[in-house]
């Protein structure tokens, strides 16, 4: 996902317009105007149709707050059963999310390090990866085992024929254990890559799962729902991603074209894979799941926790100023994206094949973002001031003068030279042979401002 895109589209227009803000109210809730409510429910209906998906279910939240949801179409076309936001979906690879979280949960406990080579625990397998390697996709390995060869096949012969298969699967967890002896790094060790352009490896998330349940003296599954899923009440996620008469899962579908329309795709059984894609679960669990990444849940992570886990991209995708993951099999699209300085996200779960997200996710960002971007300081008084540096190294002041803001620093060289806004919270003063002088302000309570940094020092308001 070029989610770059998506910063810049829903963005940029804001940014000129809002130009300075005030970190007070991107946690206020505030409920959404009708009118976006209104523009969310007609695009989503069409990038469904757009898709061709036979089904949607959407959930936003802003904090602990669920702000929009909708659901529209069928999970099970033969036997029009009506999609829900409780509705249960494939989410597959966003079962990394909680891998990831299982792992912070367990190196907060003490019980492994993160940076311990997972052979530890996982004798079968030969690599010096760390646990923080394979949950950060900078272990090298490849993208699956090598146990895989069957799973590969049954894909490639579905798309090639397009005709009924009665199921594929990953290798059975008995098999993936086996082929680690023979599972080499792909790239470098010494490789590490920001976050786009990352080994991404669901035999790496095996790995980790595997490494993980026996670290913790658990089984995987059994410790995900006790440790994660039960204590944010998410009682519409488990595992499995086939559907059984008790446990209802959205069908998966491909369009074949606008006169044979729908054709079911084949069951997927993720056997070894579970750790990196065997979940599923609803619009409304996953927007618990979402709220859970703002100010933390003490019984699942610690908000020291969560800020590791999106600095370093521990199962996230980062995508400043967004986080992000999607899920994808035969049948199935999911993603949830998180932006976790405004305390807003939302997910969308899907049953079909190819599903673009790129476009949906630029269009209710461009809809949700505005709403809670910070207020306007518009009082430039709260700018001006004495700041210092830490133990009276140096002092500059801001003022105000005829209603434009001023610098005393590098007075001399730069007499009275305004102030410009350049962007949030930040201020230039344009110099000489193209060096700007900029000024970055921290916001602290209210609409005030406790710091501004300066060249790289911090210089903090009398």
């Amino acid at each position: 996902m070029h989610m770059n895109k998506l910063i810049y589209a829903s963005l940029k227009l804001y940014v000129c317009i809002w130009i300075v803000f005030s970190p007070e109210n991107a946690v206020a809730r505030k409920q959404l105007p009708d009118s976006t409510i209104a523009q969310l429910k007609i695009g989503i209906r069409s990038f469904q149709e757009r898709y061709h998906s036979p089904s949607i279910a959407v959930a936003i939240v802003h904090g602990d707050s669920l702000i929009f949801s909708d659901a529209g179409g069928y999970i099970d076309l033969e036997n029009k059963i009506p999609a829900t936001v409780d509705a249960r979906y494939q989410i597959q690879s966003v079962t990394k999310m909680f891998t990831a979280t299982m792992f912070m949960q367990i190196w907060e406990k003490g019980v492994i390090n993160g940076v311990d080579k997972v052979s530890k625990y996982v004798p079968e397998f030969s690599g010096d990866a760390t646990y923080l390697e394979l949950a950060t996709h900078n272990s090298g390995l490849p993208r699956n085992s090598p146990a895989d060869i069957d799973f590969a096949r049954q894909v490639d012969k579905w798309f090639l024929t397009k005709k009924n298969e009665s199921a594929i699967s990953s290798a059975k967890k008995e098999a993936f254990i086996q082929s680690l002896a023979f599972v080499s790094k792909l790239y470098p060790s010494y490789e590490f890559l920001r976050q786009d352009t990352r080994r991404y490896s669901n035999l790496g998330y095996g790995l980790l799962g595997l490494a993980l349940e026996r670290a913790a003296g658990k089984d995987y599954e059994t410790y995900i729902l006790s440790n994660i899923c039960k204590p944010l009440g998410l009682s519409n996620t488990g595992f499995g991603t086939v559907g059984t008469t008790e446990n209802l899962l959205a069908r998966g579908y491909y369009y074949l074209n606008d006169s044979a329309g729908f054709i079911r795709t084949p069951d997927y059984y993720s056997a070894s894979m579970i750790p990196a894609g065997g979940m599923y679960s609803s619009a409304l669990d996953m927007a618990k799941f979402i709220s859970a990444q703002f100010d933390g849940n003490k019984e699942v992570l610690s908000a020291k926790g969560l800020r590791m886990m999106q600095q370093l991209g521990i199962g996230w995708m980062r995508n400043y100023p967004f986080i992000t993951h999607e899920g994808s099999m035969l049948g199935a699209r999911a993603t949830i994206v998180v932006h976790p300085r405004l305390q807003i996200g939302w997910v969308i779960l899907t049953n079909t094949t190819d599903f673009s997200f790129n476009r949906i996710n630029e269009y209710i960002a461009s809809l949700i973002v505005p709403v809670y971007l910070e207020k306007p300081i518009v009082d430039l008084v709260k700018y001006t001031g004495t700041y210092v540096l830490d133990g009276a190294y140096g002092k500059l002041e801001i003022y105000l003068k005829e209603g434009k803001l001023y610098s005393t620093y590098l007075q001399d060289m730069l007499p009275e030279q305004e102030l410009y806004f350049s962007g949030e919270n930040s201020l230039t003063v344009k110099g000489s042979n193209g060096h700007d002088i900029r000024y970055e302000f921290i916001p602290g309570k209210g609409n005030e401002f406790k710091a501004l940094v300066l060249n790289q020092l911090l210089w903090k308001k009398e």
